[in-house]
């Protein structure tokens, strides 16, 4: 069994729109492949009904002759003369007054370089490790302990002042992050009022 044809093929087969040699080769798959045979038939009964449906249209009326359009009176005439003249005086014009073109300027070919000689391969070298000179007699420094500000609220803050207060009675010094609307966003502990950390 050969393949299917597509419907519009089976259309084209049955308008007889089809070259001769595939006609005869679609006509002994459709007596083989009942699909495609159901499909046919199908497709020529939808055929056979729009036929019947533009027959039962009604035929189109006679054309009458037009109606005698009023003739163009002695003006008239001489504004589409004029129109033409304004219009043949233009063609003229631009044949005669071609458009100005900037020059085009080329650019030369870039030369093509020699080929340079392959580069020798990279070596690698390997690496020598050296050790820093412990300094025993210097004191290390402590890190200082970073102390974040703690929110104060569950809102996100987009911007704030940082105020410096003394808290319990100007003994506790603390920053505090005042938002755009006057409320206390988030505070921090310093160590004392020059500005150090806890």
């Amino acid at each position: 069994m050969t393949e299917c044809w597509s419907e519009g093929e089976l259309r084209a087969y049955h308008d007889g729109e089809l070259p001769v040699r595939e006609m005869s080769r679609v006509r002994e798959h459709l007596l083989e492949c009942a699909p495609c045979a159901g499909l046919y038939a199908e497709l020529s009964e939808r055929s056979a009904r729009l036929a019947v449906w533009l027959l039962r249209l009604p035929e189109p009326p006679a054309l009458s002759r037009l109606p005698d359009t009023p003739r163009p009176s002695r003006g008239s005439w001489r504004g589409a003369a004029t129109a033409v003249a304004v219009a043949a005086s233009l063609g003229v014009a631009l044949i005669l007054f071609p458009k100005r073109t900037e020059p085009v300027w080329v650019a030369p070919r870039p030369q093509t370089p020699a080929p340079a000689a392959p580069k020798p391969p990279l070596v690698a070298k390997p690496a020598i490790i050296r050790r820093a000179p412990r300094r025993p007699s210097a004191p290390v420094k402590p890190k200082p302990r970073i102390d974040y500000y703690v929110k104060l609220d569950d809102e996100p803050i987009e911007t704030g002042l940082v105020v410096r207060v003394g808290l319990n009675g100007g003994e506790v010094p603390a920053d505090v992050i005042v938002g755009p609307d006057g409320r206390a966003r988030a505070i921090r502990l310093v160590n004392d009022f020059s500005g150090e950390l806890k």
